[in-house]
């Protein structure tokens, strides 16, 4: 079965997919203490920034079951390296949710993994995950700021540099971000400066605005295998009016795009340069307000198939596929089992392996496709 299938007849909303074991080099516990602990499981740091401060190039910090206070803003100061990067995670077998502000990773926090954690970026003004190093991964995290103000993740800004390059963003669910008091402001992924980034196999579901928002100078990324759906909108390729050279050589293909509320399911505003060598193909689109692919201008459109995909339970967010689903083919998988595991039923050995193997296969891709273009 393929990655993709894997994900597909697996995944709900509740949770990411199956939790892969971590080795873990250090440990806090919300019972634990930053002064007398020592990071072991049996003495562990107390807060996630005692944590993140202490690791090294390689290692793992693990957070214990519990809650941990993220304000003003978890930030990562250091890189790993290629190979051995900065990883936080949640404890095998537990689940750990940074909550009260925002998680940052500052230009030069180069290799740094937030995996398998719950991040809730709901009492904080500020964008929920903001990237600006370069080889950062976000995966298996459910991802979310309820509904409140501002955008779940952005990858760089206006200004920064060097600008974040080869972002692997995988395995994620991301919902619920943005309020729709803000109109078309606020995202589920803000590729604002990125360079390279891959961003294959999440759920999206519950945006505000844009679910891919590819503006206002995005440039080489890849947009693959994802589901999105009951977001304001699909995705945008675009460029600010301030002179900057516009979202060029993208790729959004191989998505499921549905039931946008606001507008199209894919769409384009070139406030300045007109983008060149972006492309939207073999996407399956449903049901979005205003059109599924507007006339393309600034992107070629091929490949797409207007179908229902045939959701297990698209009101509940279970975006589990028949394999009589006419999305299927259009992506380029055929003939897949129906039988679903729930993020609520015990993980079985095969269920760990395929997301294992999963995302193992992500990030090898993520680092051929990179490896291609430096």
């Amino acid at each position: 079965m393929s990655a993709l299938a894997a994900s597909w007849l697996a995944v709900s909303s509740a949770s990411a997919l199956a939790t892969p074991t971590v080795s873990c080099s250090l440990y806090a516990a919300p019972s634990g203490s930053d002064s007398s602990g020592d990071g072991s499981q049996g003495n562990p740091f107390q807060t996630a920034q005692h944590l993140v401060s202490v690791l090294a190039a390689g290692q793992t910090g693990c957070l214990m079951s519990g809650t941990y206070d993220s304000s003003p803003g978890l930030s990562f100061e250091k890189s790993g390296s290629a190979g051995a990067p900065i990883t936080l995670a949640s404890a095998p077998g537990q689940t750990a949710t940074l909550a009260g502000g925002y998680v940052y990773m500052p230009t030069g926090s180069n290799y740094v993994t937030l995996e398998d954690l719950s991040i809730n970026g709901a009492q904080t003004t500020q964008v929920s995950v903001q990237i600006f190093g370069s080889h950062d991964s976000l995966i298996g995290d459910n991802i979310t700021n309820d509904e409140q103000h501002n955008s779940c993740i952005i990858m760089g800004f206006p200004g920064y540099s060097p600008v974040p390059t080869a972002t692997l963003i995988t395995d994620n669910v991301i919902h619920q971000c943005g309020s729709t008091a803000d109109g078309n402001q606020n995202h589920a992924i803000y590729f604002s400066q990125s360079q390279d980034a891959t961003v294959t196999d999440n759920v999206i579901w519950g945006t505000a605005a844009f679910a891919i928002h590819l503006y206002a100078d995005a440039d080489g990324n890849t947009i693959e295998h994802n589901v999105i759906d009951d977001n304001g909108y699909g995705v945008i390729f675009g460029s600010a009016d301030d002179g900057g050279s516009g979202s060029n050589d993208n790729t959004v293909a191989y998505n499921v795009i549905t039931n946008s509320s606001v507008g199209m399911g894919a769409q384009q505003s070139w406030g300045g340069a007109v983008g060149t060598g972006n492309t939207f193909a073999h996407n399956c689109l449903d049901s979005n307000a205003n059109g599924n692919v507007e006339t393309p201008y600034g992107f070629n459109s091929s490949a797409n198939v207007t179908a229902a995909p045939g959701y297990a339970d698209a009101a509940a967010h279970s975006y589990s596929l028949s394999s009589s689903s006419p999305c299927l083919a259009v992506v380029g998988y055929a003939g897949l089992s129906t039988t679903t595991t729930t993020t609520t039923a015990p993980e079985t050995a095969a269920t760990a392996s395929r997301a294992k193997t999963k995302r193992r296969t992500a990030r090898a891709t993520h680092r051929r496709r990179h490896a291609r273009r430096a």
